[in-house]
């Protein structure tokens, strides 16, 4: 089986096709051979406003270059709603296989100046639209019959498995996505569904607005262009195609640099040789343990030690006689 048209025959589902990571998403698989329905209601990174037009430009390239594929501006904020999506790619191209659930917005706020508002759109679009299509295509599956060879492919984030400050209900959501995706590996392994996720590093509406990534995600004038968003694509189409035999994981990639989460693995313990605590015995355990995580913020352009809680976080409670 060729690269180019490993896909073939296969149908997709790309939400937040329209722009950035989506549309190199849309873009690949139709080059593999998958018809695409392109999903994006056209609207801002904050969630705001409408623009059928997005989608609808990808999908005119796409079909400009033989492919096949249809828009569709379903907003998966409404759980209901999204079943339409499933529901256009039965109708359209015969079936589904392929699930990418790349939508994504951000409201940055820090959590005493997040609004209620702030915090259910922004979970409602990228955790609850995620949930939600995961949803209906399992109903769809279920009812069609286990299947070898269909695929979900969910887009967290390293502001999920290494969360920082200034957007904590981004942080939430993707920390969210990376959980709904193990879960769901496990319950639809016996449909024939593989579920992945990714964690990007890419240039994005999202990412350029994120002021400390500035440099990171500035373009390069010559050479590779490691936070390109078409660098992402083949990653997608890997994980949704024949050859990946993976599930329940979550993959890092920044430029050509691919790595694996393992979760939320416990690095420490302590034990009370099998009697209740007292807050004596917890208190003294527990000062021998250390109080920060000291892994590291996984991303290439960031590979250095950076222990949770932060060292400026230590220092501002320390200033005030506190422990971290």
């Amino acid at each position: 089986m060729s690269g180019i048209t490993k896909l073939a025959g296969k149908v997709a589902i790309v939400t937040g096709g329209g722009r950035g990571l989506g549309r190199a998403h849309a873009l690949a698989l139709a080059d593999a051979g998958a018809a695409v329905v392109v999903n994006d209601i056209g609207g801002s990174g904050r969630g705001e406003g409408v623009d059928t037009a997005v989608a609808q430009t990808v999908v005119d390239e796409i079909v400009r270059k033989g492919g096949r594929a249809v828009a569709n501006a379903t907003d998966l904020a409404d759980w209901a709603a999204t079943k339409e999506l499933v529901e256009v790619a039965i109708a359209t191209f015969g079936g589904l296989d392929i699930v990418v659930n790349n939508a994504g917005i951000s409201r940055f706020a820090p959590i005493d100046a997040l609004t209620q508002q702030d915090w259910e759109r922004t979970l409602a679009v990228n955790l609850t639209g995620t949930a939600a299509l995961i949803h209906w295509a399992a109903r769809a599956w279920r009812e069609a019959g286990p299947q070898a060879g269909r695929a979900v492919v969910n887009t967290g984030s390293p502001a999920g498995t290494n969360p920082l400050p200034g957007s904590p209900a981004y942080c939430a959501a993707k920390a969210g996505v990376a959980a709904l995706t193990i879960t769901s590996a496990a319950e639809l392994a016996s449909l024939g569904v593989r579920v992945n996720a990714i964690a990007p590093m890419a240039r994005t509406r999202l990412t350029e607005a994120v002021p400390f990534l500035e440099e990171v995600m500035r373009k390069p004038e010559t050479g590779f262009d490691r936070v390109a968003p078409e660098n992402v694509a083949p990653l997608v189409v890997w994980l949704a195609g024949p050859d990946c035999d993976f599930t329940g994981r979550v993959f890092g990639v920044e430029g050509d640099d691919i790595y694996l989460f393992d979760g939320w693995s416990a690095s420490q313990h302590v034990g009370n040789g099998g009697k209740p605590w007292t807050d004596e015995a917890l208190g003294t355990a527990l000062r021998e343990a250390d109080r920060r995580d000291r892994g590291y913020m996984i991303a290439p352009s960031a590979r250095i030690a950076a222990p949770q809680p932060s060292d400026e976080t230590v220092a501002a409670l320390a200033a005030l006689g506190g422990r971290a």
